[in-house]
Order: structure tokens, then sequence, then C-alpha cells
């Protein structure tokens, strides 16, 4: 898949996720379709050269907060790409945040039902720990190799 392929994609997959944010919040306003797809556009955009640039900036920050950092981060970028693109209103800072995070999971179930990400899940019953009680998951994307564990109790506790 070219560039300009994913890119298009993506800018479409953002259109779709703030359509439906959009349709979840009454206080995340478009005026037309034309102001949905100049947002998704921008914000597509911001994603792939401002973002990483604020998330690096404020890395300290986000090590200290444990990650509470970054949604706060996606809900400013939100707030930004809404004050510049006219038609596109958030009625504030905490909405911004509450739908960068809503806008985040939709994108996310969109990349993989489009299989722009591919995730495997592999479940051990009785984990490293050996007790049989404890369930480990790991997901891993198939493209990119990162891994996600996470650990929790069987329902029979």
């Amino acid at each position: 898949m070219t560039r300009l392929s994913r890119f298009l994609l993506l800018w479409v997959s953002t259109a779709l996720a703030l359509w439906i944010v959009d349709g979840l919040f009454d206080s995340l306003t478009f005026q037309s379709m034309e102001s949905l797809a100049m947002a998704s556009l921008v914000l597509a955009l911001v994603n792939l050269t401002i973002k990483p640039l604020l998330v690096l900036l404020t890395l300290p920050l986000t090590i200290v907060s444990f990650g509470l950092a970054l949604p706060l981060i996606n809900g400013l970028v939100l707030l930004g790409v809404a004050s510049v693109v006219p038609g596109f209103g958030i009625s504030g800072f905490w909405m911004g945040v509450l739908a960068a995070l809503a806008v985040s999971v939709v994108s996310l179930m969109i990349r993989v039902a489009t299989g722009q990400t591919r995730v495997q899940a592999k479940v051990v019953r009785g984990g490293h720990s050996g007790d049989n009680r404890v369930i480990d998951v790991e997901a891993r994307d198939k493209e990119e190799g990162k891994s996600r564990r996470s650990i929790g109790r069987d329902e029979g506790d």
C-alpha cells in the first residue's frame, strides 16, 4: 500500500470516527459535511506531524503522570483543530478531552475492522505465576510487533 493510499485511508477513517463521535455528543458540532471533511483532514495531518512533537516535548510530564497527560494532549490537539476549522466546534476543554478519547477508541475499532491494524491475542490459563486462577492476556500488533499484557482474575473468585 502506498503512502498516499494509507493517508487517504487515515483521512477517511478519521472522518468516520469524528462523524460517529459527533452523533454521540451534543457538545461537538459540525455545521456541514465540508467542515467535517476539513476537520478530519486537519486532524489527520496534525496527528502525523505536530502531535508526535508535542508528545516528545511533554514526555517528562507524561512519565511523572504515568501517562495521564496523553489524553489531555489529545484533547488540546482536538481543541486546536476546532479553533482552526470553521464550522467545527467543541464546547469546552473537558469535552475536548472526552471527545478525543472517544475518537481514539472509535478510530481503533475502524482500523481493526479495515485491517489497518491487526491484533492477535493469546490467553494462557495459569499465566506466568502458575496460579490457575490467573489468566494472562497478551495482545500483539502483527505489523509493529508491539506487545501489551494485562493480568486479570478469573470470575470464580
